[in-house]
């Protein structure tokens, strides 16, 4: 049996990675942790705190981090995911009890209270891990990988260099590359492959159950943020960390070497990924090709489930 705990910031396309995390029989999740991003962390708490509910998951401890990225402010913009971050969808609040552990303290304690190494996954900017990381080290010989959603080879989204993610706390992004733990970037060169297509709508539109009418409400906010600002079909980014996460191999990597610009002005955010790097020098493993399909059937097979 797997185990994970989730670092989030839900966000579209973080629940509907929950959705998927959640289905799988064959994972044990500890905990899932909302930390600042596509939301404010209030928000991100509270949809955490509710999809874990929805799913008839309240057995899984929900915890809020951080308020703040590590140096920058933080600034909310509604666009893509809506003012409550999941597209209007008005999940039911959860009546679990409410965990007064922050979410830094409640990773360090969960990874070594574990029984074995533990899976990682971060959907969201990367304070919450960095703050862990820097509070506690030795938590990193409990982390068989760290499987993170963001960055890129090719160009940004937030900036044309920088992935939303890293860019909202690059800073904490470097702490984590330069941790040694072990690390793996699913970023936009592979996330931009993997769309919710038409069809894969209508097939969920078709299926019963109250998950499956939640994320047809989100996704159809979804779509149409794509539509009205010519992004093309919905892009299931943290669809795919999550799968990669519990079935590795979805995605193809390579080792490298990841560096992330903290300093400049115009380029902050970027990552800066030298696939010539020797192995011994490497210090992630970055995706650099994906199986769409399987990441759509997969999370299209989580929906139903429910």
């Amino acid at each position: 049996m797997r185990q994970v705990i989730l670092d989030c910031d839900p966000g579209i396309d973080d629940a509907l990675a929950i959705f998927t995390l959640l289905a799988e029989p064959d994972v044990a999740v500890l905990g899932m942790c909302a930390t600042v991003g596509n939301v404010p962390v209030d928000i991100g708490y509270r949809n955490l705190r509710n999809l874990a509910a929805f799913t008839g998951r309240s057995d899984v401890p929900v915890f809020r981090g951080a308020e703040l990225p590590l140096v920058r402010g933080y600034a909310f913009d509604p666009l893509v995911h809506g003012e409550d971050g999941l597209g209007g969808a008005e999940l039911p609040e959860s009546s679990a009890p409410v965990q007064t552990e922050n979410a830094v303290i409640a990773t360090c304690r969960m990874l070594h209270e574990a029984p074995g190494n533990v899976t990682w996954i971060a959907t969201g900017p990367l304070t919450n891990v960095a703050l862990a990381l820097r509070l506690d080290p030795s938590i990193r010989e409990k982390v068989d990988r760290l499987v993170v959603m963001g960055g890129s080879t090719l160009r940004g989204n937030i900036t044309p260099v920088a992935e939303f993610n890293v860019w909202a706390d690059a800073e904490a992004w470097r702490v984590a590359v330069e941790s040694g733990v072990p690390l793996t970037m699913v970023g936009l060169n592979v996330t931009h492959q993997v769309a919710c297509s038409k069809e894969d709508y209508a097939e969920i539109r078709r299926m019963p159950g109250k998950v499956a009418q939640a994320a047809d409400r989100m996704l159809a906010y979804y779509e149409e943020v794509y539509r009205r600002q010519g992004w093309g079909e919905a892009k299931l980014h943290d669809v795919v960390a999550v799968l990669e996460a519990i079935q590795p191999g979805i995605c193809g990597t390579v080792p490298c070497s990841v560096a992330v610009e903290t300093a400049s002005a115009l380029t902050y955010g970027q990552t800066v990924v030298d696939d010539r790097a020797k192995i011994e020098d490497a210090n992630c493993d970055v995706a650099m090709a994906v199986d769409a399909g399987a990441v759509r059937r997969s999370m299209l097979s989580a929906i139903a489930s429910f």
